[in-house]
């Protein structure tokens, strides 16, 4: 299976301040990390899943597979769960035309999102 590095996270996940938080609006998903960069500089990034179809989260101590996905974003293409979604409802399968998309996090563990997009929004904290 294919991965696709879409973000790679301007902070260490071994250096957060606090866990991620997480804000729902509609079908988006926003998750908000904030941590160190390799200067110590106190950053945050929010990345936004749009029309989140499913997501799961694995605790690191039960991830078998990193996909690559150790502080980035990646894209599975032709994922397993995309391919199980598609012969449930292939009607709005295509309709939504979603992605899978996975990001892990130092000893905090994996984050799963099927959706339709992703973005970043970055700023540095005070």
């Amino acid at each position: 299976m294919e991965s696709v590095v879409k973000y790679e996270l301007p902070v260490f996940s071994s250096a957060l301040e606090k866990a991620p938080t997480f804000i729902y609006e509609g079908m988006d998903v926003k998750m908000e990390i904030e941590g160190y960069d390799e200067e110590d500089n106190l950053k945050k990034v929010t990345l936004v899943f749009s029309a989140v179809l499913c997501f799961k989260k694995t605790s690191a101590r039960f991830t078998p597979e990193l996909y690559g996905a150790y502080d980035k974003v990646v894209e599975l293409c032709d994922s397993q769960w995309l391919r199980e979604l598609a012969e449930i409802n292939s009607e709005d399968f295509n309709y939504w035309n979603p992605k899978h998309y996975v990001l892990y996090l130092d000893s905090v563990g994996m984050f799963q999102f099927i959706a339709r997009g992703f973005e970043v929004n970055n700023f540095e904290s005070e």
